[in-house]
């Protein structure tokens, strides 16, 4: 069941402690419906528990001399809508007298009948249940109803307004839509219907997707941070081998020779866990000066243009295509940490 018909048929069961609020609702439903006038009284729904509502809540409140017709048709699609229709001319009149559209000029609205907040409500429901829809708040906010008199329209506009609820309107093939696409509307209004629990729904779905959105940003933050500490690792590692490959670990000053065996040993580690992994611990940005020494060090030796030791020509050449090499790796690798993290954090 779509959320709309779910909606509709927790409507359809409300229970009103007054009278006057099932007066409300069928006033609603007539009001609303596709034709109402002495002429012709017409209500075209999908749904047949509607279509049953709407004669009874008539037959019960004023009591007809002839009959409802209920019918079901097919459109086009093979799709089955339902047509409930006042037959006699006589008890058009009646109805209307009923709800005060016998005289003249005849209200757009006759907002007379309704006193109470409940009567209001009912109201609402009643138009709801005549002409409106909402779409699963999972897929988007949008709560709308459809009238095909644009007089109509805009009386149901300020109606709205005076419950704190400020609707939109366009035209539609011919129909005149007033619409919501505020969340938090659209839960003031389904609560003031009467369906408070289609209204917390919504508000549950909006916590979702809050926190959900929240998750993806923490997260896209992340992965931006881990790109930027493996590509840095990477860098080091490939400059640290290209030192430890042409001059060897006791070339190093004492003081960096441990920070550059760890770092080779263990690429994925930060800054931090560098330093706490050292036989004699430092903060964050101690590791990083002595990663840095060890970098201009690399400068110094491979891209100063500084005078090499005999037979150095060749190396250099082995550690340009050994560092293609482990550019390679350090791209697998990355790949592989952040496919690892994105499916330890998937929310």
């Amino acid at each position: 069941m779509s959320f709309s018909n779910e909606l509709k048929r927790l409507l359809l069961h409300l229970e009103y402690e007054e009278a006057a609020a099932l007066r409300a609702r069928t006033h609603g439903l007539l009001r609303f419906s596709k034709f109402f006038g002495p002429e012709k009284m017409l209500f075209q729904t999908e749904n047949k528990s509607v279509a049953q509502l709407y004669a009874d809540s008539i037959f019960d409140l004023i009591g007809l001399d002839a009959t409802i017709s209920v019918a079901e048709y097919k459109n086009q699609k093979g799709k089955s809508f339902f047509c409930a229709t006042v037959d006699d001319q006589n008890d058009r009149e009646k109805i209307l007298r009923f709800f005060g559209y016998d005289r003249a000029p005849a209200p757009v609205l006759n907002e007379e009948q309704l006193q109470t907040e409940e009567e209001w409500g009912a109201f609402i429901a009643g138009a709801f249940l005549a002409c409106g829809s909402m779409v699963d708040p999972g897929k988007s906010y949008h709560l709308e109803f459809v009238m095909s008199d644009a007089r109509l329209c805009e009386a149901f506009i300020q109606m709205l307004s005076a419950v704190r609820v400020f609707p939109r309107s366009f035209l539609r093939r011919g129909s005149f839509v007033a619409y919501l696409k505020d969340s938090g509307e659209i839960e003031d209004l389904l609560g003031f219907m009467g369906a408070g629990t289609m209204g917390s729904e919504v508000m549950n779905v909006k916590i979702y997707k809050s926190i959900r959105n929240r998750v993806n940003r923490v997260q896209n933050c992340e992965i931006a941070n881990m790109e930027k500490t493996i590509n840095a690792s990477a860098v080091q590692v490939q400059e640290i081998e290209a030192i430890l490959s042409q001059k060897g670990l006791a070339f190093l000053p004492e003081d960096l020779r441990e920070i550059a065996r760890l770092r080779v040993e263990n690429p994925e580690m930060s800054l931090r866990e560098l330093g706490e992994a050292l036989s004699q611990p430092l903060t964050r940005s101690g590791v990083n000066h002595r990663l840095k020494r060890l970098s201009k060090i690399y400068e110094q030796l491979f891209r100063t243009g500084r005078p090499l030791e005999a037979g150095q020509n060749s190396k250099k050449t082995s550690v340009k295509r050994g560092g293609r090499r482990r550019e390679k790796e350090g791209a697998l690798w990355k790949s592989l940490c952040i496919c690892t993290f994105i499916r330890n954090t998937a929310f």
